[in-house]
């Protein structure tokens, strides 16, 4: 186009004492002079002032100056996919309804805007999904391989650096709506801190009826990416070999998929060959002084186990582990399996081990008090026994690794607390993050388990040791096995994802479809976060301004600074006690109590590559009681 030449686009229609705003735009012979000679440019801002007109290039925010007679070019590309896109994105994100979305749009083209009339075409939602019968139920398999290659090509300069693409599978069933027995079973996978993506979707009344033909098409995809990896087209970083590195289920799940009998069975135990023994209408494992043999890969594929397994599993002709690639899920078997259920026996348990209605309100009382003084990171605040049967899992780890040894103390007898020390002691060491110090102590957390599993008859009565408490002998062998703590081989992220889906249905017509639509509109709108944002919060609030250094000391927050720099409070080691000690000296897991009163403390100006991890700092008498966080941010 000559520029010189004027192009009208739409009427200017608002005006009042400050602005007029321009909605007729035309071209000047020297515009593109007056930017520099840069030539068309996408404009963000046009606002009259009376007499001068500010307009901010996208790609460098210069300004011009013009004045009221004057009129800027609208480019053809100003009605480019941008402003689609982002409201796509905005409306993938915000779970915005389709009536609702579609009033907005309503409203937006009479203000003159190009957007499309229906929310299905902004979003580009598929006009049909096509699923199958099967199962017992409508099946929808979406491709292993086509997941993958999304993810890499997304994060190109991660994948650069790798060759191998280790892959976790979940499978967990989830239940739709409160009156109704749907259900949903999807098969999800991810690469590392990678999020989830859904390789295939089940729906029906019950679970699959046949795991063969509910992982037939995973199984065959997953056996021929084995065989010759997969290759990125559009990018020159070569060809992935692919591994299956765990199956993270919960217990039902990995019965379904291993074909074993399930967790109320006697030989149930998926490590060892324990029997167990029928106990007050229920099975219990006695540990005894001597451990059992534990199962072997050779012996599960020749079908040795035949009171544990119950028929052959499909896993075992793809070439698939079945002890050592199904890690024992600490989100379901510690916090949803023992830590819930020490609350519950507590509550309402034998009366060796039940406390007194006082007793569960002064427990409740101190918890109460903590609520809001937990770091950001945290999605949940403490609350009250008394909704213990509301309690989410990231409350149960957050009573296990840290409000729950300072609410017990003084209140629950000197033996039970102690005995549930062993256990947070022991999962302290098992999540945590630094190599050298979790490979170090290994076997000493593998003790305080047995110790624990051993001794837990007891102290709450000859009920306690069920399918889960006995299996927490084996989880620390899962660490040693992959080498890394149990937040990475953990639910915790498929259960939010799992959380995703159930929301995306809106009704009870047609689930499946609606949950595939959901999952391509997320493609399309390029709103699916492929990593976790991995974020500290700092503050100069108490709650959130509390660091443990690299170099081993505690810092508080004072100032923060320009370039992640920040004005900190060092507090020395005199002026910090051991929290308690038994089973060990709190201080080995750098928990201890910091005195209140203390003066005069060292400030320190540091960057942020001298803070080692966020610590959680919470009231303890007239004290505070310091515990290094072993878990990152609770939202995905």
């Amino acid at each position: 186009m000559d520029r010189t030449q004027t192009r009208e686009s739409i009427e200017t229609k608002e005006e009042d004492d400050k602005f007029v705003v321009i909605r007729k735009a035309k071209s000047e012979s020297n515009w593109s002079e007056k930017i520099g000679g840069q030539g068309p440019f996408k404009l963000k801002t046009l606002l009259l002032n009376r007499g001068q007109c500010n307009v901010h290039d996208r790609n460098n925010y210069s300004t011009l100056l013009f004045n009221d007679r004057n009129y800027v070019l609208f480019q053809d590309n100003f009605y480019s996919g941008t402003r689609t896109a982002n409201l796509a994105g905005w409306a993938t994100t915000s779970k915005c309804t389709r009536s609702s979305l579609n009033e907005l749009l309503d409203i937006l083209r009479q203000e003159g805007l190009r957007l499309p009339k229906d929310s299905r075409t902004l979003l580009q939602t598929p006009r049909s999904i096509t699923t199958i019968k099967k199962c017992g139920g409508d099946y929808l398999y979406l491709g292993l391989e086509s997941g993958l290659l999304k993810v890499i090509s997304e994060n190109l300069e991660h994948f650069q650096r790798i060759k191998n693409l280790e892959l976790s599978i979940s499978i967990d069933g989830v239940p739709l709506f409160k009156s109704s027995s749907v259900q949903l079973w999807p098969i999800l996978c991810s690469v590392k801190q990678f999020e989830p993506f859904v390789v295939a979707v089940y729906c029906g009344d019950t679970k699959p009826n046949s795991v063969d033909e509910y992982l037939f098409d995973f199984l065959s995809e997953i056996t021929n990416l084995q065989q010759n990896g997969i290759n990125m087209h559009d990018a020159d970083i070569g060809q992935f070999k692919v591994l299956v590195s765990a199956f993270i289920c919960d217990a039902p799940a990995r019965s379904f998929l291993k074909c074993t009998k399930s967790h109320n069975g006697y030989y149930s135990c998926e490590r060892c060959v324990i029997k167990g023994r029928w106990c007050q209408r229920r099975v219990i494992y006695d540990i005894g002084e001597h451990l059992q043999p534990v199962r072997t890969e050779q012996g599960f594929k020749n079908f040795e186990y035949k009171d544990h397994q119950i028929k052959q599993t499909p896993l075992i002709d793809a070439g698939l582990s079945c002890i050592q690639s199904f890690p024992l899920d600490y989100m379901h078997l510690v916090c949803l399996g023992i830590v819930k259920r020490i609350l519950l026996f507590l509550k309402q348990g034998a009366r060796e081990c039940r406390l007194s209605h006082q007793q569960i309100k002064v427990l409740s009382d101190k918890l109460s008090y903590l609520n809001g003084k937990m770091p950001r990171e945290f999605a949940r605040q403490p609350r009250s026994l008394y909704y213990l049967d509301k309690w989410k899992a990231t409350e149960f780890r957050q009573f296990l690794l840290y409000t729950g040894p300072l609410v017990l103390l003084s209140v629950v007898p000197e033996r039970l607390f102690k005995h549930f020390l062993t256990l947070t002691v022991a999962m302290s060491i098992l999540l945590e993050p630094t190599d050298d110090f979790r490979n170090l102590h290994l076997d000493y957390a593998r003790q305080l388990l047995i110790y624990f599993v051993r001794t837990s008859p007891t102290v709450y009565g000859d009920i306690f040791p069920s399918y889960n408490v006995h299996s927490l002998i084996h989880i620390a062998d899962d660490v040693e096995h992959y080498g890394s703590s149990l937040n990475e081989i953990n639910a915790f992220k498929y259960e939010n994802y799992l959380h995703k889906l159930k929301k995306s249905v809106r009704s009870a017509q047609n689930p499946i479809a609606q949950v595939a639509k959901r999952i391509v509109e997320m493609d399309k709108s390029k709103c699916r976060k492929s990593t976790k944002s991995i974020h500290v919060y700092v503050s100069k609030k108490k709650k959130d301004s509390c660091f443990l250094l690299t170099n081993g000391k505690f810092a508080f927050v004072k100032e923060k600074r320009e370039n992640k720099r920040y004005l900190c409070e060092v507090i020395s080691q005199s002026h910090l006690e051991s929290f308690f000690k038994n089973p060990c000296d709190s201080k080995l897991l750098n928990i201890v109590v910091f005195k209140s009163n203390t003066r005069h403390l060292n400030r320190v100006l540091l960057g942020h590559d001298d803070i080692q991890k966020k610590v959680v700092c919470i009231p303890y008498e007239r004290n505070y009681l310091l515990l290094p966080m072993l878990h990152g941010m609770e939202r995905w």
